[in-house]
């Protein structure tokens, strides 16, 4: 099993909005982060910790996001994800294709769920 049969359609901002914009946004879609980009590339991830962190604050987006975003390609192996996901303590990849163009999201919640629906999700 790979990255790619995991990951979910990226939900992606391209304007410097603000904390309640953004939050707005997150409720709308069901997520806990948004992944924002400037001329197609990925230049930060906001996610539900950042906001909660700013609760209140009168900020932009880029003024809070994690800017040292890690990622993923869809072709990788489960286990290379979750390695990362231990090793720097993240909760959310971003999933790119050879060319390092953004083309999905996956969550360490889409592993758990994989976990309690399927016997063959176990790590390669």
């Amino acid at each position: 099993m790979t990255i790619e049969d995991l990951m979910k359609k990226p939900i992606v901002i391209e304007k410097d909005v603000t904390l309640s914009e953004a939050a707005k946004l997150m409720v709308k879609n069901k997520i806990n982060s948004l992944i924002f980009l400037v001329n197609d590339k990925i230049a930060g991830i906001l996610t539900h910790e950042n906001l909660v962190a700013h609760f209140g604050e009168q900020k932009k987006i880029s003024e809070i996001m994690t800017r040292q975003v890690f990622t993923i390609k869809k072709d990788d192996k489960i286990q290379k994800a979750m390695d990362l996901i231990r090793e720097k303590k993240i909760s959310i990849l971003p999933v790119v294709d050879k060319k390092g163009e953004l083309v999905g999201v996956v969550h360490v919640n889409d592993f758990l769920n994989q976990v309690c629906v399927s016997d063959e999700f176990l790590m390669e």
